[in-house]
């Protein structure tokens, strides 16, 4: 789970790591109020379409089962795994 919610995050921040490496390279100062406070509305649309869209592109590639789930059963004193038949 935590996986999954720091991919998505990472997602999101792209787009403001990206701006901020243009303002480095244009020699303006990344880290004035004034540099990003018209951009923070456009940066925070585009990293939620990457999110909106990467769990979409997770959702239509995704595994999929059609079997019946077993869950994680103890025999001889072994766990055995959950798994679909």
């Amino acid at each position: 789970m935590t996986r999954a919610l720091l991919t998505e995050l990472v997602f999101f921040l792209t787009p403001f790591v990206v701006f901020f490496i243009y303002l480095a390279l244009r020699r303006r100062n990344p880290l004035t109020f004034s540099a990003w406070e018209k951009s923070i509305p456009a940066l925070a649309l585009v990293g939620a379409v990457l999110v909106a869209g990467s769990l979409l592109w997770a959702g239509i590639t995704a595994e999929r089962s059609t079997g019946s789930y077993v869950p994680p059963q103890v025999q001889n004193g072994q766990v055995e795994p959950g798994r679909f038949e």
